[in-house]
């Protein structure tokens, strides 16, 4: 498809605007004084507009009104930060006054029927597009997105892949668990998804017929661009590798986002796709994706979202997000329940970059010891890269189970198996130093992670965590998968 037809798209729709304002436009320069003007502007509008925000704001916006960016900016930390679990509770009362009390159903965003009539139904915007997020619980957070909302949500996607080199108009092929993010739905569109270069390639479980069926589309579609999340790539670079799986194309640009990013995963998928630029990204169902990897970190697009940090009950950085520019379903002072550092540095040319490192997922993303120590995700890549220094990158995945503070189940895919007892031996004593001297070590070798896609993948991985990836509205089968999960942990 021509990058002119997609240009044509956005016209009709009435986003070509908004489109250029999310997607080509940056802040690299002058960072917290435009970022103060939208949250400024965001707060006097639900101050005024918005049943469950009203009235919250006036004082803040009156006391700070001529204060300097260092003093708004404290105050700004001072106001309530709302967890997943508040917006849950006021539902559509957060959305702004003229729909807080519309039906939603007669709302509903449905494009059925011929591409006009779908584009008709899309450029009027008379619509409320739901989307679940996902969430530990079987109550995930739903958001009611209006056109522009949507739009500007989906423009955080365009900005990630723009960033990359990727323009509307080159291939890309999405690869996905099914029955995540709604990915069932738009595959049902697919027809239309085609015309605008879009291919989705779903799986249920990676093994070597899924990545056989996937290799054969890389070779035959040819994409510019595969979105992909960085457990399934890893295990793709290992199957290739292990069957000698003929990889004719190898996509310019890959990008993956939702899981942690290990570095020997990292170094195995270069290994094996060596003309392919691999990029990390990071956002969330609700907010888009609000950051893509860069020197130093993941770098906040700081036209579409403020980050703050917090400490949590453990004094870990939790990280709070104010979505910019989206008003009719507003997050502001949003607990992501992330854990994270955020800064703002210089790079040599003096362009200011606002940055997100040394990010651990959810502050439930731990290890507990029977000690009572925590062990982030950052301890596990470390200690991977240790085991990769001494052992000639043996491990390429690491998948560690908790059971009861008592024992470690360590799952590890290697290289060559004939690293397995130096692996062994040596984690054994990393572990005994390191972590704990009286816990139990079980470590086994696999050829792939048994897991279930429709849930969030984790490299470590505690009892009765069921989040599940994209929400479960409706979904009687994961509903009943959580239940198992929550009945195993008691």
């Amino acid at each position: 498809m021509s990058r002119a037809l997609y240009k044509l798209i956005f016209r009709v729709l009435g986003v070509r605007d908004l489109y250029e304002k999310v997607v080509q436009q940056d802040r690299l320069d002058e960072i917290r004084p435009k970022i103060r003007g939208d949250l400024e502007k965001l707060l006097a509008q639900i101050n005024c507009n918005n049943p469950y925000f009203e009235g919250r704001f006036t004082d803040f916006l009156e006391v700070n009104k001529d204060v300097d960016d260092e003093t708004f900016f404290k105050a700004y930390a001072q106001l309530p930060a709302l967890s997943k679990q508040d917006y849950a509770e006021a539902g559509q009362s957060v959305m702004s006054r003229e729909l807080a009390s519309v039906d939603p159903k007669s709302k509903e965003l449905k494009v059925r029927g011929k591409p006009i009539e779908a584009l008709k139904r899309l450029r009027r915007g008379d619509y409320l597009m739901p989307m679940a997020t996902g969430g530990s619980t079987s109550l995930p957070l739903i958001v009611r997105m209006t056109k522009y909302h949507m739009f500007a949500t989906l423009f955080t996607f365009f900005k990630c892949w723009y960033r990359m080199g990727w323009r509307p108009g080159d291939r890309m092929l999405v690869f996905y668990p099914r029955n995540t993010y709604n990915i069932d739905d738009m595959v049902k569109f697919n027809r239309f998804s085609r015309l605008i270069g879009f291919r989705y390639h779903l799986f249920d479980h990676i093994n070597e017929e899924t990545v056989r069926g996937l290799v054969d589309d890389l070779n035959r579609y040819r994409p510019t661009l595969l979105l992909v999340f960085p457990s399934p790539l890893n295990m793709i670079a290992h199957t290739i590798q292990k069957y000698n799986l003929p990889l004719d194309y190898q996509p310019p640009l890959i990008n993956v986002s939702g899981e942690t990013f290990f570095d020997c995963q990292r170094k195995n998928i270069e290994s094996v796709f060596t003309d392919s630029k691999v990029e990390d990204s990071y956002g969330s169902v609700e907010l888009g994706e609000i950051a893509h990897e860069t020197n130093g970190g993941l770098e906040i697009f700081a036209n579409a979202a403020y980050v703050e940090t917090e400490p949590n009950d453990a004094g870990q950085p939790e990280m709070v997000v104010t979505r910019l520019d989206v008003s009719d379903f507003p997050f502001v002072r949003y607990r992501m329940r992330d854990i994270a550092d955020v800064e703002f540095v210089r790079d040599e040319n003096g362009q200011e970059r606002f940055l997100i490192t040394k990010i651990e997922g959810k502050d439930s993303n731990f290890i507990m010891s029977d000690q009572g120590e925590r062990f982030y995700p950052s301890f596990w890549n470390d200690f991977v890269n240790q085991l990769n220094i001494q052992l000639e990158d043996a491990v390429i995945e690491i998948k560690v189970y908790e059971r009861q503070q008592k024992e470690l189940e360590i799952q590890y895919i290697l290289s060559d198996s004939a690293w397995c007892q130096k692996v062994e031996d040596l984690s054994l004593t990393l572990l005994n130093e390191r972590m704990s001297s009286t816990m139990r070590y079980n470590i086994k070798f696999v050829d792939f992670i048994d897991h279930d896609y429709r849930r969030k993948y984790r490299v470590i991985e505690r009892i009765g965590d069921v989040e599940f990836a994209g929400g479960m509205v409706g979904d009687n089968e994961k509903s009943e998968t959580v239940q198992q999960i929550e009945a195993q942990a008691t």
